[in-house]
């Protein structure tokens, strides 16, 4: 019996990988739409084609990433990372996990802060209050609920694409004459448009460890052809959502630019109360669920770094104390609230990740990708 797969199955492969960047890409900065406002929509009429822009050179780079974990057989950063900045390696890969720790920090602090000004907006509650309970629910659940939390993570995506739909489709409704009117007039509300393209690098910078939970689960991909089908539908998820949704909010400026939670805002603005409190529950639960999931993906990284003796031999006790330390660096973290974390925090990142992540994928990679391909012809080995 052949094992050779179906196109059919080829295209589910590829799909599924995308999906797995979608749920990535759509965390806390992408569903509050603090992202969109401040790398898209503060720039006016730019964001018709920008958002497109930029998710087309992030499915490049997550292509050629995909082809080289399939080309070396490897499905983890570190072992990636090595693959990639060979022969330099040991210093090249050193950078990439410092980018990739400080993105975790970023990305759980972004999480609560979301949470906290969503708690502060909906039920009265003080921010400072708010993350911090936030932090110590954060450490329980990650240390005692973690297989739950990531059970309830993976339908996630599903419920909040509904809600944002629903919200994109009401949305561009109520705004789309007010956008329109942004989008032929070029207004720009003041703003360079040479630093709306800087922004958009910035933002193809910083999502672009994404990657990284794409290749851990690319073990079915064996083709070149599978890597590109994963980069059509991921600009398609990526890029088609994310040019709607800022568009949308688009249509509500220049209100909205003010907005923590601008998403939120819209809500409010069309009137349907249940609807506002559908968004409201199921962007708590996303951000949490994003949390805890990134807090989780540290005590894995560090519990087999960290062997201890005597009481330290538990690896109950590792994890916990692992987990207490994160959850309260990211909460501390979060106090700079959550346009500061968008704006500054992976704005930075965005700069170490275009020089030392997204040129060496387009570059190097491409060179080694066509290496190996030549290598496969000289061999007469057919993918498949």
């Amino acid at each position: 019996m052949s094992n050779k797969k179906t196109g059919f199955e080829s295209l589910w492969i590829s799909f599924s990988i995308a999906a797995v960047w979608f749920s990535t890409h759509c965390g806390g900065g992408f569903a509050t739409g603090n992202q969109e406002v401040n790398f898209y929509v503060k720039y006016g009429w730019t964001t018709l084609f920008l958002p497109i822009i930029a998710m087309v050179f992030v499915a490049w780079t997550f292509r050629n990433g995909l082809v080289l974990a399939k080309d070396y057989n490897v499905h983890d950063y570190k072992s990636f990372a090595n693959a990639l900045y060979h022969p330099y390696e040991k210093i090249f890969s050193f950078i990439f996990e410092l980018c990739f720790m400080a993105t975790i920090l970023i990305a759980v602090s972004t999480s609560i802060a979301g949470a906290g000004a969503l708690l502060q907006n909906v039920l009265g509650l003080p921010y400072l209050l708010g993350i911090t309970c936030l932090g110590v629910i954060l450490t329980c659940l990650t240390i005692f609920g973690a297989e739950l939390i990531i059970r309830v993570l993976r339908y996630k995506a599903y419920f909040l694409i509904i809600t944002l739909v629903i919200l994109a489709y009401l949305g561009l409704q109520s705004g789309f004459m007010n956008a329109e009117r942004f989008i032929f007039t070029k207004e720009t509300f003041g703003n360079d448009t040479a630093e709306a393209v800087l922004k958009m690098v910035l933002y193809v910078g910083f999502q672009v460890f994404g990657l990284i939970p794409c290749i851990s689960v690319s073990h079915k991909i064996t083709t070149t052809k599978e890597c590109n089908a994963f980069g059509f539908f991921g600009v398609f998820l990526n890029g088609g959502f994310l040019a709607i949704i800022s568009i949308m909010l688009l249509g509500f400026a220049p209100a909205v630019l003010k907005e923590t939670l601008p998403v939120y805002y819209v809500t409010t603005q069309l009137g349907i109360p249940w609807l506002k409190i559908m968004y409201s529950l199921i962007l708590f639960v996303a951000l949490i669920g994003t949390a805890i999931s990134f807090i989780f993906s540290t005590v894995a990284r560090f519990e087999k770094l960290w062997v201890g003796k005597g009481v330290f031999e538990s690896l109950l006790l590792r994890r916990s104390i692992i987990a207490i330390v994160t959850a309260s660096i990211c909460t501390a973290t979060s106090v700079f609230g959550l346009t500061t974390l968008v704006v500054k925090g992976y704005g930075t990142i965005g700069y170490f990740a275009v020089i030392f992540v997204v040129l060496p994928l387009l570059t190097v990679g491409t060179v080694k990708i066509r290496r190996n391909a030549q290598l496969r012809k000289q061999q007469g080995i057919i993918e498949g």
